[in-house]
């Protein structure tokens, strides 16, 4: 398996696992019970999961009013576009 399949492979379960911890944390701040934290939800996004928090972040409407959450979303999806920018031929 070349090196581009392996990233495209790792990217889109990155991406699907981040969808769903989203998800999941929407539902238990709907129940009220105990919440995936802030810092797991933007860590899955950091590491390549930044696509799927935006689709979670919309779909879901999660996090949609928390001003400092979305800064650091922008932040990083920022960081991303930089680095592929960058490092990408």
């Amino acid at each position: 398996m070349t090196i581009e399949k392996l990233l495209c492979a790792y990217l889109f379960l990155i991406n699907l696992l981040t969808f769903i911890a989203f998800g999941i944390d929407k539902l238990k701040a709907k129940m009220q019970t105990s919440r995936i934290s802030e810092k797991a939800l933007l860590l899955f996004s950091l590491t390549g999961g930044i696509l799927g928090g935006w689709l979670a972040i919309f779909i879901f409407r999660h996090k949609i009013k928390d001003v400092s959450f979305l800064s650091k979303m922008i932040f990083m999806t920022l960081s991303w576009l930089i680095g592929i920018i960058v490092f990408l031929p």
